[in-house]
């Protein structure tokens, strides 16, 4: 700021708090008017049937200055206030380059809240961004400061601010999140209460322990540097573990992890307001009527399905979301084993949306691959090596990938390494959409999946961190969740067209006036023929290919997928009007599903998932008409193309016949550049003839780039026009357009 502008500034902000300090009714009268009146809102399936009220008012318990243990009141300062008790309720400095910022910009960007702010927006001017309500809040803190001690504004802070999960004040949010009172939070406790403060969503500890506790850590040591802890307790709380113990707060409704799910995208969508707590007061005070997109019919059927599968305590955990394909409407949600359980710690763990850290995906991950491929012009029918490959990495190692139990084939085409899931083979594949770079390869395979639609909702789901580029992609190292693996499959399900997923379908206000409506617009982002191709192939893996325990005999497509050590399994299939994506899998981490556990003999795709999706699918398609998925005839077009040219192209005159072959491509995806090199006759080697037919040797010659002469000589002992004799020898090397000479075989004059 300029020294010229900054008395400018600083004038017109004292006159504006002045004026706004005359014309505001005492601070009495405005805790008066401060309570609003809130309605509850009722959230409904989608065939109208009421699923949950989200209740009105807000989890909220006021307790005195003497139930708030010391250890929060200098966590929330050393975070939130660092020169709380030395300030008059605003900080002159922040606010004036806020103001000159604010006011530059045209709209509010830049706040300099100390803990007295945050406690009057909270209480009494709400997080409107205006500069006016800016100044307001300035002229209510100086007014709090002037009518109340700091412990009485710094307890009434606590009490007023949002926690997270719908608790407001301290003794909710120890509820909520230890199950305890507020005097009895210890001091790691009331670290991470203070650290979520600053933001709910993207520090809830249920969701994202691993970030929760380093922000954790960061105010623990900030409490250190500011000496309000000792050494010892400091070394103390920074080992001690998270320790989460939700409560139970209400009674049992369907669909809790839809609901969990729902929730966390409403309050992540600046649709419904600029903060998280203008979206909570909206949710649980605003009297919405919400129609969501659940389908209770298919919900009981993915929960029985689940129970059918995996009905052991001693089992591993199971995730699965059911995406109608034609809308992006989320139909049932299967998040974890109990979510109103008291006694199992990942009960609220939504292991439908990631979890804490998503899956890795295994070879569910390849049909990006085979989608990629397909684009590229390498055709179902093209062969890769199967038996063993090595690829050089950037750090100047090598990578040996090896099939599933260490299995070996030969050559396999495109089709048959997707039907039998061959590792080996497709690092060729992801080597060949590279044009011979494996990393391009990578780069275009894990572009393809973000197209389709994984990172769909990185908003509301983990892992929201990009796909990594590594050559390992394409077998599926990369971490997934059900929500996103459901969508990008639905976009081969849809004929290529992918549609953002959606929970909801109408909100309404307490009048039924619509404030929302989903409609979502397909979005082409696969050519038909190649995703009717790319259906063609993967339907074959429940034909007869690694899937076939999913089956339900109607037309049907599916991938398997199966994590290193047999720590992860998927099955991903659809119908045409139904796509489900389904994860097997321990909560806590990735643990061997395989070997000196109870029922677990090494855990596949194929197995538990494929069987969990075919228990689901095979009654809830009973409801839908059998029909065809979307989508162009698959058309194929044969051509010769000069496999050595990168990419494949049509043969010009001097391409050596050995270099030609003869490939299938869906139609559009086909070469139609003839090829710029060679731009001469070329060397080749002359191909033995000796035993052919005169006919068939001089095609061979010629498709070799050679003249014929023939020859004759008598025979008694060969069939009359064989080649007995060719000249030069085999494997003479000789420049294209040479002539060979041939000897062919005739019977003796008879006397």
């Amino acid at each position: 700021m300029s020294g010229r502008r900054l008395p400018l500034v600083s004038g017109l902000l004292v006159l504006s708090v002045a004026a706004s300090a005359c014309s505001l009714p005492p601070l009495r009268e405005q805790e008066v008017r401060s309570d609003a009146i809130a309605q509850t809102s009722f959230l409904y399936a989608a065939d109208g049937t009421l699923i949950t009220e989200l209740h009105a008012g807000e989890n909220r318990i006021v307790v005195d200055s003497t139930q708030i243990p010391q250890s929060l009141r200098d966590a929330v300062v050393a975070v939130e206030d660092k020169r709380f008790y030395q300030h008059r309720g605003i900080d002159l400095k922040a606010l004036l380059r806020a103001a000159y910022i604010d006011a530059t910009s045209g709209r509010v960007v830049e706040g300099g809240s100390t803990i007295t702010q945050q406690y009057v927006k909270n209480a009494f001017v709400g997080t409107e961004r205006t500069l006016e309500r800016k100044i307001k809040e300035a002229v209510v803190a100086m007014q709090v400061e002037q009518a109340y001690s700091k412990d009485e504004i710094l307890t009434r802070y606590l009490n007023t601010v949002y926690f997270g999960r719908g608790a407001y004040g301290v003794q909710a949010a120890a509820q909520a999140y230890f199950s305890r009172d507020a005097p009895d939070l210890t001091l790691a406790q009331s670290a991470l209460l203070a650290s979520i403060i600053q933001n709910p969503s993207d520090y809830d500890p249920f969701v994202y322990p691993a970030r929760a506790a380093s922000r954790r850590n960061q105010t623990l040591r900030e409490m250190g540097e500011q000496e309000m802890t000792t050494d010892a307790e400091l070394a103390e709380a920074l080992e001690t573990p998270l320790r989460l113990r939700p409560s139970k707060e209400q009674d049992a409704y369907i669909a809790p992890y839809f609901v969990d799910y729902f929730e966390r995208w409403f309050l992540s969508n600046p649709a419904f307001g600029e903060s998280q707590q203008e979206r909570y007061a909206l949710l649980f005070r605003g009297g919405l009527r919400i129609t969501t997109t659940l389908v209770p019919r298919l919900q009981t059927l993915a929960e029985d399905a689940v129970a059918s599968v995996l009905p052991y305590r001693s089992d591993p955990r199971a995730a699965m979301t059911v995406i109608d394909p034609r809308t992006g409407q989320i139909a049932a949600m299967v998040g974890g084993r109990d979510y109103f359980s008291d006694n199992d710690r990942f009960a609220r763990l939504n292991l439908a949306v990631g979890g804490s850290t998503g899956r890795q995906a295994g070879s569910s991950f390849k049909p990006f691959a085979l989608v990629a491929a397909l684009e590229s012009g390498i055709s179902p029918s093209e062969t890769f090596p199967g038996w063993s490959t090595t690829v050089p990495l950037d750090n100047g190692t090598a990578w040996t990938p090896e099939n599933y139990e260490g299995s070996a084939y030969g050559y396999v085409s495109m089709e048959s390494a997707t039907i039998n899931s061959v590792n080996v083979a497709y690092v060729e594949i992801e080597r060949a959409v590279g044009r011979g770079d494996v990393y391009e390869g990578a780069r275009r395979v894990v572009e393809t999946a973000r197209r389709m639609g994984v990172r769909c909702c990185t908003r509301t789901t983990v892992p929201d961190a990009p796909l990594q580029a590594t050559p390992s992609a394409v077998l599926g190292t990369n971490e997934v969740n059900t929500l996103e693996m459901a969508s990008a499959y639905g976009t081969l399900a849809a004929g290529g067209y992918r549609v953002e997923p959606t929970p909801v379908i109408r909100i309404a206000d307490p009048l039924g006036n619509a404030l929302y409506l989903s409609e979502r617009e397909p979005e082409p982002v696969v050519d038909p023929p190649v995703a009717a191709a790319a259906v063609d192939v993967l339907s074959k893996v429940i034909d007869y290919g690694t899937g076939y325990l999913a089956d339900i005999d109607r037309p049907q497509f599916g991938k398997t997928g199966t994590a290193q050590e047999w720590r992860d399994a998927w099955f991903v299939g659809a119908i045409p009007q139904l796509v489900a994506a389904v994860w097997v899998g321990f909560p806590q981490k990735q643990i061997s599903m395989c070997c000196g556990r109870v029922r677990l003999y090494r855990v596949t795709g194929g197995s538990w998932p494929a069987e969990i999706w075919r228990a689901f699918m095979s009654q809830a398609a009973e409801r839908y008409p059998i029909r065809d998925f979307p989508g162009p005839e698959i058309d194929f077009v044969s051509l010769e193309v000069d496999v050595t040219q990168d990419p494949v192209c049509l043969p010009n005159g001097f391409t050596p016949p050995g270099n030609i072959e003869t490939r299938e491509f869906v139609v559009g995806t086909q070469p139609t550049k003839t090829c710029a090199q060679p731009t001469s006759n070329q060397v080749v080697s002359v191909p033995s003839v000796i035993g052919l037919a005169r006919a068939r040797a001089e095609v061979l010659l010629r498709e070799s780039g050679f003249y014929t002469r023939v020859e004759a000589a008598t025979s008694t002992t060969q069939p009359p026009a064989t080649v007995v004799g060719q000249s030069p020898g085999a494997g003479v090397d000789l420049q294209q357009t040479s002539v060979v000479t041939i000897t062919v075989a005739v019977r003796p004059e008879s006397d």
